[in-house]
């Protein structure tokens, strides 16, 4: 059974709307900064701190790391639901697409920082593990941390469009995912 509440509907954001259509421009953006980022990044790794090194294995670590890219928009919105669960108890919806997924639930309630934490989670945590892996990690094996940290960076804006959206509502709302 779903609990009913007597809210008063403000303001609707549809990211997906004919009319915004701000996903498709956040994911547009974020791809074309991930494929620049990974491969300057790569190659600025390569000659500064394999220089005179043979570099054979170096492409496959590469494709490695773009692996672990596409699997990561799961990864991420599982993040969302253990966030959640953490934070309400309840278990959100998690649909899974081709190269994409999405978290959330229409009968889940989130104050201000509720909301918040479940939606900068992924970035947080994957962030904050990702940064001493490629600090530490041999530079062989650079882009195979690199690549999801910069894809966690950029992949992540759009939940950075919605906690700014968010922030900007009146105090003691409530905010339905």
């Amino acid at each position: 059974m779903h609990e009913t509440h007597d809210y008063k509907l403000v303001v609707l954001y549809d990211m997906l709307g004919p009319h915004q259509k701000i996903l498709q421009k956040l994911n547009a953006v974020a791809t074309v900064s991930v494929l620049i980022c990974c491969a300057v990044g790569s190659t600025l790794n390569y000659c500064l701190r394999m220089y005179g090194q043979a570099g054979g294995m170096y492409f496959v670590y590469i494709l490695c790391g773009s692996g672990l890219c596409l699997v990561y928009p799961y990864v991420h919105e599982l993040a969302h639901a253990f966030a959640v669960i953490a934070v309400k108890g309840k278990a959100p919806s998690v649909k899974f697409g081709k190269l994409a997924a999405c978290c959330g639930s229409p009968f889940i309630i989130f104050s201000k920082p509720q909301y918040f934490f479940a939606a900068a989670f992924p970035f947080l945590f994957f962030g904050v593990a990702a940064i001493p892996v490629c600090i530490f990690l041999p530079a062989m094996f650079f882009p195979i941390a690199f690549m999801p940290a910069v894809y966690n960076l950029f992949c992540s804006m759009g939940d950075f469009y919605m906690i700014n959206k968010a922030a900007k509502a009146p105090r003691g709302c409530a905010i339905i995912d």
